[in-house]
């Protein structure tokens, strides 16, 4: 498999499975110092790609290992103080790298913890889930959720370098796999139809060639940050589907025993915000209606109660992009164009609720 490399703001990202050497390459250069290097894992990640780590690459038989429970439930200033702190104990000092090799709460939450740490050490993202890959691991936005809401606490930081291993993927249950899946419809919708008619072609199992949608996905994604790396404008296009879909995943983590992962909460918000986006920004009927048989032929539906509506949208107040009382939404024109900064009233957010509640599936 041919290695892919992406220069993004300030870092490079390679992607393939033959990018073993060039880790190596890179943490050679701290192996005959007193930098210490150190490894963020879960329990999957420990347990599945860990080894091939370890194996491959002789250096990381030296690491010290940091291990944290999966799950959003982890992203906490809690979890944030104890990983400080274990980081002291070991003494690692401003020198210190810290490599996460996980999912996306593994780069939300390790680059947080490294850039705050001492004001900051190095990070690496070794993405090891398709949401991973295609969305945490880039970008430079990092964080902790609080008190149930999604990110409220982080800061801007890029990693030093990120390496993605395809061969990771195979690691990882279908759920997994359509979690990471959200993001790059999302990525195909806000960015030039072509794209869209690709991906649309052809089903969530039906793809086996991952390495090439992984490519594009991040080269879209990398787009945006790149033109717009603070998210003061042009990147706010990657906000579609995740006003409706991060308030949607949050009221799930409260309330549900088995809580709906990121992606399938955002599969959620593109239907919802492309049934807004038809109602405000004259998205075409017949593409809303191909948006919501894809999205709906690749995730199942989601059942709550007309009566969590108030809890949602209450949930929603406290998003980052708003500004003052509005809900800020960026809406499709059409597939592959979007508008920014788009007020929309309680009421079309209710509607786009119920709208989702009532699909026949």
């Amino acid at each position: 498999m041919e290695q892919t490399i992406i220069n993004a703001n300030g870092y490079s990202i390679f992607i393939g499975n033959d990018v073993f050497d060039t880790i190596r390459s890179y943490l050679l250069q701290y192996e005959f110092k007193e930098n210490k290097i150190f490894v963020l894992v879960d329990e999957n990640s420990r347990k599945y790609c860990l080894p091939r780590l370890v194996s491959n690459i002789q250096l990381f038989q030296q690491v010290h290992i940091l291990e944290v429970p999966p799950g959003e439930e982890t992203k906490t200033l809690q979890t944030c103080q104890e990983l400080w702190l274990q980081l002291t104990n070991n003494g690692a000092d401003r020198n210190s790298v810290l490599i996460n090799l996980g999912g996306g709460v593994l780069s939300d939450l390790g680059g947080f913890v490294a850039s705050t740490f001492k004001r900051g050490i190095r990070y690496v993202n070794i993405p090891t889930t398709l949401l991973s890959m295609v969305d945490a691991s880039i970008g430079g936005k990092v964080g902790v959720d609080m008190n149930g809401l999604k990110n409220q606490i982080g800061v801007f930081s890029n990693p030093q370098v990120v390496f993605v291993i395809p061969e990771f993927l195979d690691t990882l249950p279908d759920r997994q796999m359509s979690n990471g899946f959200a993001e790059i419809v999302k990525h195909a919708l806000i960015y030039e139809k072509h794209y869209w008619d690709e991906l649309s072609a052809k089903q969530f199992r039906e793809i086996k060639n991952w390495k090439e949608i992984i490519d594009w996905s991040m080269e879209i994604k990398n787009y945006f940050v790149t033109e717009d790396p603070l998210d003061t404008g042009f990147r706010k296009v990657l906000n579609y589907g995740h006003t409706i879909g991060h308030a949607i995943e949050a009221f799930s983590l409260q309330h549900d025993d088995e809580p709906l992962l990121h992606g399938e909460a955002i599969a959620i918000g593109l239907i919802c915000e492309s049934y807004i986006s038809q109602k405000v920004a004259g998205l075409p009927q017949d593409e809303l209606d191909e948006i919501i048989h894809y999205v709906l032929n690749n995730f199942d539906h989601y059942s709550f109660r007309s009566g969590n509506f108030d809890l949602i949208i209450d949930i929603m107040k406290h998003d980052k992009k708003n500004t003052g009382n509005q809900f800020n939404f960026t809406l499709l024109t059409s597939i592959g164009n979007s508008l920014i900064n788009q007020q929309v009233d309680i009421s079309l957010v209710r509607e786009s609720l119920q709208f989702y509640l009532n699909i026949q599936v």
